[in-house]
């Protein structure tokens, strides 16, 4: 039987409760976050990390809407195989082999193409991520608009976005996702590592969802 671990979204995050307090699992974070502790997930055990570049714990701790003692970043899986089923708030580590495509991961986080009208887009998943968000405006025109939405994200704090309604095509899959049209901030950090768009919670929610870390392969049923 495969390990797995309840978790729970909360202000937009995939969080789950261990021995040391909640914890933020983000796959969008290429390192863990928090005291200088060790943390064991999922049968694997993860140093936190005080700081990631200008990024600090103890001052995303202080912005997040609710108490947090870490965050678990995609180092912590480097070597393992999981199943995201957050409609069930179940995270599970798999004993098989997946079935799913290949892929190039971005520092360690997973990355799937889709398309959106006529736009084909490199998308990361990341459970850090409340809202998804497009890179381009240009993309936004094959959505419907629906005004501005409140997001949170642990590295860059509350946010406040115009947000599209779309249809997302993943493979011969598809479903109507909501993205928030990324700020100058954010927009910045996408183009630093070369991605279209984010599939935030609201994704997973929709989705089940299955990574294998070490050999970047990711496959995916949509609702």
């Amino acid at each position: 039987m495969p390990e797995s671990i309840e978790v729970v979204v909360r202000g937009g995050i995939l969080c789950a409760d261990f021995n040391e307090g909640c914890l933020i699992i983000d796959t969008g974070s290429p390192v863990s976050l928090g005291p200088d502790i060790p943390v064991r997930v999922l049968g694997s055990v993860v140093q936190l990390n005080s700081s990631f570049g200008s990024f600090a714990w103890t001052e995303i701790q202080k912005s997040l809407p609710f108490d947090a003692v870490g965050l678990i970043g995609v180092d912590a899986f480097s070597d393992v195989v999981l199943g995201f089923d957050v409609a069930n708030n179940t995270l599970a580590r798999l004993d098989v082999a997946i079935d799913g495509d290949k892929t190039t991961f971005v520092m360690g986080s997973p990355v799937v193409q889709c398309q959106i009208g006529e736009e084909r887009l490199s998308c990361v998943l990341d459970t850090g991520a409340g809202l998804s968000y497009l890179r381009s405006d240009e993309t936004a025109v094959f959505g419907q608009a629906l005004g501005k939405q409140h997001d949170f994200h642990p590295m860059l704090g509350e946010l406040e976005v115009e947000t599209v309604a779309c249809t997302l095509v993943v493979g011969e899959q598809s479903l109507t996702e909501t993205f928030g049209i990324a700020t100058a901030e954010l927009r910045q950090l996408m183009n630093t590592a070369n991605i279209d768009a984010i599939l935030g919670t609201t994704f997973f929610q929709q989705s089940l969802i299955e990574i294998d870390f070490h050999n970047e392969i990711v496959g995916m049923t949509l609702d």
